[in-house]
């Protein structure tokens, strides 16, 4: 149904921001005769209806709506298709549209709120002028405002209809009816103008030509009302009359003097005399104007003359210069290019050697042993010259291929075997979940510390079967070969002996920062990724590795934490009651399978770290297996944050870009600045 309702409240919603308000029904208006609405029965339980997205509502103001239900909320229905109400000011006792435009320039005291608002105001003879915008001020004062004025609907016979609002009195237009005219409420200067403009029109549409202004006035008001009754010949004659009764003012006309002049401009004959005399005006101006340009021009001609003979001059000067400068530089670039092949020459000679020391380092210890007994001093007659070196045998063979241990089929007994490894070799429980969840995810364990290698073996002991292989890396590991033919006992071995095991076997590359990781680790681990690495034929042999620290180390690579996931054992008093029992995980076991990936921790973790955004496959992988043991998502968060992204800060980012991410992470309690300083001692 179609209510009238007034705005009780105005405000703006706490999610959206956006402008809400509340109306109170008065009446309903879909028949002739206005029901009066009892708001507390009709619309429970507010006694109101919401309007949402309440753009145009203003505290007071009246609003023509359909009031349709809001299921489910307080207010049981909702303010729709909202249009504002034509409230009528009722100034018949003023007068005609004239004398109210009058007195609303200057201001009519009438009640109502404080503000702007649009109205139509009651003239006589029972017309409505409007609607126009009126503004309420503090002292009770109604004045005109607003602009657009010229073309102000007029209706006459209009509806108007009371309605009371807290025992006051409001009067509404209720017709539809177009409008039966137009009224000019701009200021009297401006309807003067339009008055005098169409006057003048009508003079010369006539052929009449009166020559005074009140005179002419009137006779264009004669002309058109013999024309017709039409809106615009209408809104013409109104303002003609206010014309003619601001002609009667004198001091008026003199102030407007000047305005009257303007249009006066236009008459014919004025137009034709003006014209004459502006003609022989601009001749004599432009006579004066010629002869004193053509002086400037002759002072500025010769003024240019000079100075286009100095940069002559000059521009010779320039070019003698270039040359110069040219033949300079030829002398340089030979020189430069001298230089450079002389540099590059030496350059070569270096990298050659370098490489050779580099790629046979074996060869050129070989080439020291074979000149040391040349350039050492010889031995004495009857003596031996040097004591014999004994040779090294060959590494014995692994044999993996029968199982050893408990197998190990559910989690619980995992934890429980786990655990009793790792306290019989004094390391922490607590990290054992998660070396299984670097191995289930496919990347290398990198423990740190003291207890590093401790920690592994005692992974291998419960769930390996006790298959370990201990490989120590020596400086002059360079290349990927070189950990694959270790003397000691080799990564191609370990793939043939784990080949036909079904379990996993641990290969610990034990100080692998001896060596330069990019050059041997990283380039197995990225081909392993592939499928395309020489140990990728055994499925169950897993890579570890510890990381010491000492005068031999260089510097980690970050790409490493693209592979691999640092693990720190703590270390603890050692348990020796009962030797620990050895676990073995069958390669099908879901032990070994990944989880559910973590989106929300790895997201959090980006957003907080960002520049972390290429470690997000590893995040995954490696959050992914630890979800499959650990109930809390907070600790799964926590595995990653140090097991990779902290790792991969203090690698990748210089100190200053470490302090920006930390205050970024927003490190409150600098625990994350602490364990970035560990790191940065033992990676860098």
């Amino acid at each position: 149904m179609r209510v009238l309702g007034v705005v009780d409240w105005t405000d703006r919603d706490n999610k959206t921001g956006g402008p809400i308000a509340g109306v109170r029904p008065l009446v309903e208006i879909d028949d002739a005769d206005w029901r009066k609405i009892n708001p507390a029965e009709e619309f429970p339980s507010q006694g109101q209806i919401f309007w949402p997205s309440a753009q145009a509502a203003t505290r007071g103001a009246l609003f023509i709506f359909r009031a349709e239900s809001n299921h489910g909320q307080k207010d049981e229905f909702k303010v729709v298709d909202p249009k504002p109400a034509l409230e009528v000011l009722d100034l018949r006792g003023v007068g005609t549209p004239v004398d109210v435009r009058t007195a609303l320039a200057a201001g009519v005291r009438a009640a109502g709120p404080i503000g702007s608002v649009r109205m139509l105001v009651w003239c006589q003879p029972d017309v409505l002028v409007g609607p126009v915008e009126l503004t309420r001020v503090a002292t009770g004062n109604v004045k005109l405002a607003g602009t657009n004025l010229a073309r102000v609907p007029m209706f006459t016979g209009g509806q108007v209809r009371p309605v009371t609002i807290e025992r006051h009195q409001r009067l509404l237009r209720v017709d539809d009816a177009g409008p039966s005219g137009y009224v000019d409420w701009d200021d009297d200067a401006t309807v003067l103008r339009r008055a005098l403009e169409a006057a003048v029109r009508i003079a010369r549409n006539s052929g009449r030509d009166p020559g005074q202004t009140k005179r002419q006035i009137e006779d264009a008001a004669k002309a058109l009302a013999a024309q017709g009754l039409g809106l615009d010949a209408q809104l013409d004659r109104y303002r003609l009359d206010r014309a003619l009764a601001l002609c009667a003012n004198s001091e008026f006309v003199a102030k407007e003097a000047p305005t009257l002049a303007e249009l006066l401009r236009d008459h014919p004959a004025m137009k034709v005399a003006l014209d004459s005399l502006a003609t022989t005006v601009r001749a004599d101006a432009e006579q004066s104007a010629r002869a004193d340009l053509e002086q400037r021009l002759a002072r500025e001609q010769s003024a240019l003359k000079e100075t286009v003979d100095a940069l002559a001059r000059t521009r010779s000067q320039l070019e003698a210069t270039e040359r110069e400068v040219r033949a300079s530089e030829e002398k340089l670039s030979e020189l430069q290019s001298r230089e450079s092949s002389a540099a590059r020459e030496v350059e070569a000679a270096v990298d050659e050697r370098v490489l050779a020391v580099l790629e046979r380092p074996l060869e050129l210890l070989a080439e020291v042993s074979v000149l040391r007994p040349l350039l050492a001093p010889g031995p004495r007659p009857g003596r031996p010259s040097a004591d014999p070196v004994p040779t090294r045998g060959a590494a014995p063979p692994i044999d993996w291929s029968s199982a050893r241990g408990e197998r190990v089929s559910d989690a619980a007994a995992l934890r429980r075997i786990l655990t009793s490894s790792a306290r019989a070799r004094g390391v922490d429980p607590s990290v054992m979940l998660k070396i299984h969840a670097a191995t289930a995810a496919g990347l290398m364990p990198v423990a740190l510390g003291p207890k590093a290698l401790a920690a592994l073996a005692a992974y291998a002991r419960g769930a390996c079967g006790d298959r370990l292989l201990i490989i120590h890396v020596s400086p002059s590991a360079i290349h990927v070969r070189d950990l694959l033919e270790a003397p000691e006992g080799s990564l191609a071995a370990a793939s043939e002996a784990a080949k036909d095991v079904d379990g996993p076997s641990l290969v610990v590359l034990e100080g692998a920062n001896r060596s330069p990781l990019e050059a041997s680790l990283v380039p197995l681990l990225q081909m392993a990724d592939l499928d395309l690495s020489p140990i990728s034929s055994a499925r169950g042999l897993r890579l570890a590795a510890t990381l010491v620290a000492g005068a031999t180390t260089v510097p980690v690579t970050s790409q490493l934490w693209s592979h691999a996931a640092a693990i720190y054992p703590e270390p603890i008093s050692s348990s020796a009651a009962t030797a620990p029992t050895q676990g073995d995980v069958s390669l099908s076991s879901d032990l070994l399978a990944l989880g559910d990936v973590p989106t929300e921790a790895v997201e959090k973790l980006l957003e907080a770290w960002p520049e972390c955004q290429d470690l997000r496959p590893v995040l995954e992988r490696f959050g992914s297996a630890l979800a499959r043991l650990y109930d809390e998502e907070r600790r799964v968060a926590d595995a990653l944050l140090h097991g990779l992204v902290l790792p991969f800060v203090a690698t990748a980012l210089s100190v200053d870009e470490q302090t920006d991410a930390l205050g970024k992470a927003a490190d409150t309690d600098e625990a994350l600045g602490a364990a970035l300083r560990r790191l940065r001692r033992r990676l860098c």
